[in-house]
C-alpha cells in the first residue's frame, strides 16, 4: 500500500516516491531560483537522459549548478530516472 506523500514546500498531496521522498510538486518546481532570487529552470542534456543542466530563465545564460531555491527553502534538481527533472529538498 502507497504512503500519503505531501510536497515539502506547499504540503499539496503528491504521488507517491520512494525513489524520490522529497520531492517537489510541479508548481512548486516551476519556481526555482538561485540564491538571490533569479528565475532558473532545468532540462535533461539530452534525449536519453544523460544528465541536467540550468539556466536564467530571463536571460538563458548558463547556470552553474542544480543547487536551486524555492520561497527560500534549499532544493537540488537532478535527472529524473527514466527522463525529465525532478527537484527535492535538500
Amino acid at each position: 500500500m502507497e504512503e500519503p506523500q505531501h510536497c515539502p514546500i506547499c504540503q499539496e498531496k503528491i504521488a507517491y516516491s520512494q525513489r524520490y521522498p522529497r520531492y517537489l510538486c510541479k508548481d512548486c518546481a516551476n519556481k526555482t531560483t538561485d540564491l538571490a532570487g533569479r528565475p532558473v529552470v532545468f532540462y535533461n542534456t539530452s534525449l536519453f537522459g544523460q544528465g541536467c543542466r540550468g539556466q536564467y530563465k530571463e536571460t538563458k545564460e548558463f547556470y552553474p549548478g542544480d543547487i536551486c531555491f524555492v520561497n527560500g527553502i534549499k532544493c537540488q534538481a537532478e535527472e529524473f530516472r527514466f527522463g525529465g527533472i525532478v527537484v527535492q529538498v535538500v
